[in-house]
């Protein structure tokens, strides 16, 4: 058995995330205390008694998702799972990176936070989009893209076989569902401030690059794989550039499955709230065991799965 971590992204936030996980074990509850205690607000009490509306705010969303996301991985550490590799989707990169000791606990919520707030100033609100593409090819949804005159809009997460994320302006985005739908593919508007993943968001991805310049960054104890390529990255120089990157460039997840797959990982584990990767991979990979943590119960269940 070899096992991988995958690390949820913004979007699946939801009220009440881990706080069965926070006061049932102690290394969760370790977590959203150091949260708590970097950003000097109740990062805890939004992700348990938060409402849906402030949970989807990106100032939140980011750092509650993350907390979330190393309260899961940690939990599992604590009863002695020992994965061989990790990966995480967007923001879930960073819980990735900190799991594996690359990012200091001490400075991955400063950092996400900057992060989140960066990218929710780079596009004026309304003006950006994001919509899920389902039903259609990578290269089906790429050629609607290419098609489009009403402005910039581009695939920006390639989710699994079937689904594919674009972003951009916002009126570009509706031409491009539209369009998709002359072809039966159906899109779906998602509930995000800002276009994420594209080249909007290089303001953003330029004050990363200034944070970075301020930060140390250390080897992973074990391979990350990132979103910009899919592939394993154990070079601490390499981290601050590929982040940089990330923020305005396509999240390659299936490329990513595939290449944790080839490289003989058969049990994959969400850490963080919901079941979104889970779903992924199972759309993506055939062969393998998806397992998850987003509770006290899934957390229980994994366990017993693993012995």
């Amino acid at each position: 058995m070899k096992i991988a971590l995958m690390f949820s992204g913004q979007g699946a936030q939801f009220p009440g995330m881990m706080k069965d996980l926070y006061e049932a074990e102690p290394a969760a509850r370790a977590v959203f205390d150091a949260a708590d205690a970097a950003l000097g607000r109740g990062i805890s009490a939004l992700c348990f008694e938060g409402a849906q509306e402030d949970l989807n705010l990106t100032h939140n969303t980011q750092p509650c998702v993350l907390a979330a996301d190393l309260a899961a991985a940690m939990a599992l550490k604590a009863h002695g799972v020992t994965p061989a590799g990790a990966a995480g989707f967007s923001l879930g990169e960073y819980a990735a990176l900190a799991y594996a000791g690359s990012i200091p606990m001490e400075d991955v919520f400063e950092i996400i936070q900057f992060r989140a707030d960066s990218m929710q100033d780079a596009v004026a609100p309304g003006k950006g989009a994001m919509a899920a593409m389902l039903g259609g090819s990578p290269e089906q949804i790429e050629a609607v893209c290419a098609a489009v005159t009403e402005g910039y809009v581009v695939a920006a997460n390639y989710n699994c076989p079937t689904q594919t994320v674009i972003s951009g302006e916002a009126a570009a985005v509706d031409q491009a569902i539209a369009l998709a739908r002359e072809q039966r593919i159906r899109g779906k508007k998602l509930a995000v401030s800002a276009p994420f993943h594209c080249a909007l968001m290089e303001p953003a991805a330029r004050k990363l690059e200034a944070l970075f310049a301020e930060k140390a960054f250390a080897a992973p104890s074990l391979p990350v794989y990132m979103n910009v390529d899919g592939a394993a990255n154990a070079d601490a120089a390499a981290i601050p550039g590929l982040l940089v990157r990330q923020a305005m460039s396509p999240v390659r997840w299936v490329q990513t499955l595939r290449n944790m797959q080839a490289d003989g990982f058969d049990t994959f584990i969400e850490c963080g709230p919901g079941r979104t990767l889970s779903g992924l991979a199972a759309k993506t990979l055939e062969g393998v065991t998806i397992l998850r943590v987003g509770d006290a119960a899934t957390l229980k269940e994994t366990l017993e799965a693993l012995e």
